[in-house]
């Protein structure tokens, strides 16, 4: 991420809560993550995690656009810059600023890990995956849970729930490095 100029906070959480904004009428939940979380002074991308609203209730509500046709809108309009598109992570970069901005696709299930392998810092995951491993588990470095002993996913719905189930103290996104 280095080649990416620092941008203050300041100016990243405001272009971050705007397409948040943008974002949140297809999106059951939407989250800044990231540095930016973390409330570091200065960033180098945006990083939002989301959980899209599911095609049976956009269906539902006429006036609830879907995650493509709300992005396609941003894009269309020059919001957005597309660098890449994926199923879990779309990357673009915010046209007025320049700043990179990263979208990560979450299901009900990968919602928390995600959100805390996202929000960082590189450090403090490898701490937690550390920590995984001496449990006997695998804390998935792309944010797709946490695998038992077995092999199996362990539903998980917040990041409280992967502290305690690590049995380590929850840490506010501040204090994580």
């Amino acid at each position: 991420m280095s080649q990416h100029k620092e941008i203050p906070y300041k100016t990243a959480w405001a272009v971050a809560k705007k397409i948040v904004q943008e974002l949140s009428p297809a999106c059951e939940r939407v989250e800044i993550a990231g540095s930016l979380r973390r409330g570091k002074p200065a960033v180098h991308d945006i990083d939002i995690i989301l959980l899209p609203r599911s095609p049976s209730s956009v269906g539902l509500q006429s006036s609830v656009s879907s995650l493509d046709e709300v992005i396609s809108a941003l894009i269309n309009r020059g919001s957005l810059i597309v660098v890449r598109e994926g199923d879990k992570i779309r990357s673009f970069i915010a046209a007025k600023t320049g700043i990179p901005v990263d979208v990560y696709v979450a299901t009900h299930d990968t919602w928390a890990t995600l959100l805390l392998i996202r929000t960082g810092s590189k450090e403090h995951n490898i701490q937690l995956a550390q920590r995984a491993r001496q449990l006997g588990m695998k804390l998935r470095a792309s944010g797709d849970g946490i695998e038992n002993q077995g092999g199996e996913l362990i539903k998980i719905q917040s990041e409280d729930e992967i502290f305690s189930l690590l049995k380590v103290p929850y840490l506010p996104p501040e204090k994580r490095g």
